[in-house]
């Protein structure tokens, strides 16, 4: 039986937003008993689904547009901490922030200023107990024109925290360009800011459609739907490690620690290091590749266009990178370098054992002159 055209518009349509909808983490409701709101304070409770067209979308990833990052990097719990970050954002006053009404601050003064205005009747100057605020960090690849970022950062505050007091810094110091936000917990009315996944996943749909409006090629899907399998380093380790690179710190993060450690375990004895994401990483990898081959099925059934569309997702699911976590790859870089160190020995062995006792007494002085 022949399926008409319109029909089958309709049924690749329908799949190409079945892929769009997985995409999305759902909605999470707010802790019953608790003022707290999500990433918009226009919506208690659940945060609202910002979609864009799933056949946009569905071009953007399998193209490569670059990706946004959105992230919380932390948050102070008193006016202390609170105003240790904003020093470090600003480079201690050297740097502007802007505020939610629009006035820029620039200075030690203006800057201690900020932190007294967000003082009221809540926020303790030290010793804090819960997060009251915020700091998000918004970022694009190098060579991202960075006005257009920190105009989308603007935009972004303004439609996600306009109930809050916030203040934003944009640096051009370092190869990608970012914008420090820091959101003040608590809003005008009271409510406490509580964020969770499917937000922070609204957060970075809501940033790329402020940088599209500045023209600028920008996407948001979750990881594994571009094959990524490694988390990013947490902001805290990253911290710590890097002074401990530079000679700061005696050690690394004790999570870097640990992780090297099972590593050299695993690199030494053969004894496999049980990793419990292992399963659902290659489950989740599985359902992706599923899911894609569903769409571009789908899609070799329409125009000319749309299967040009079904090639291209078949290429960029052949070329996603393979399922290797950091454990994996550090295991390997020790064998690697152990194997090396091992052929080394192995070469050298040899020229040992001619110029041994088994050759005469002139053998075991070259050897202590080797040693």
């Amino acid at each position: 039986m022949s399926t008409r055209p319109i029909d089958g518009v309709k049924h690749i349509d329908g799949v190409v937003k079945d892929w769009g909808d997985r995409l999305d983490y759902g909605r999470v409701r707010a802790r019953k008993g608790r003022r707290t709101i999500a990433g918009n304070r226009h919506h208690r409770g659940p945060a609202p689904v910002k979609r864009t067209n799933a056949r946009d979308k569905l071009l953007a990833t399998v193209r490569k547009v670059p990706e946004v990052m959105v992230k919380i990097s932390g948050g102070g719990k008193d006016l202390r901490s609170i105003k240790a970050h904003l020093d470090y954002v600003t480079r201690n006053g050297a740097i502007e922030l802007e505020d939610e009404q629009g006035q820029v601050h620039q200075g030690k003064e203006e800057v201690r200023g900020v932190r007294d205005d967000w003082r009221g009747s809540v926020i303790p100057h030290e010793n804090g107990t819960r997060r009251e605020a915020f700091n998000i960090v918004l970022s694009m690849p190098p060579g991202t024109d960075r006005a257009a970022v920190k105009n989308a950062a603007r935009a972004f505050a303004a439609e996600l925290f306009s109930n809050h007091q916030y203040v934003f810094a944009a640096h051009d110091d370092e190869k990608h360009p970012h914008v420090h936000l820091v959101v003040k917990a608590v809003d005008k009315e009271g409510v406490r800011l509580n964020p969770r996944k499917a937000d922070l996943q609204h957060w970075r749909e809501t940033f790329a459609e402020k940088l599209r409006e500045q023209g600028i090629q920008a996407n948001a899907t979750p990881r594994r739907a571009r094959g990524i399998v490694k988390r990013p380093e947490k902001q805290a380790v990253f911290h710590l490690n890097q002074e401990h690179a530079k000679g700061k710190r005696a050690a690394p993060a004790r999570v870097t620690a640990a992780q090297h450690q099972a590593a050299e375990l695993e690199a030494r004895t053969g004894q496999k290091h049980v990793n419990p994401a292992e399963q659902k990483i290659a489950t989740r990898r599985a359902q992706v590749q599923h899911d894609f081959g569903t769409v571009a099925r789908a899609l070799a059934t329409g125009t000319d266009d749309d299967k040009r569309l079904a090639l291209e997702i078949v290429r960029f699911v052949q070329q996603m990178p393979p399922l290797r976590t950091r454990h994996a790859e550090q295991v390997d870089a020790l064998r690697r370098a152990g194997g090396a160190a091992g052929q080394h020995v192995e070469r050298q062995q040899p020229e040992k054992k001619i110029d041994g006792p088994e050759r005469g007494g002139s053998g075991s002085q070259k050897d202590r002159d080797r040693q």
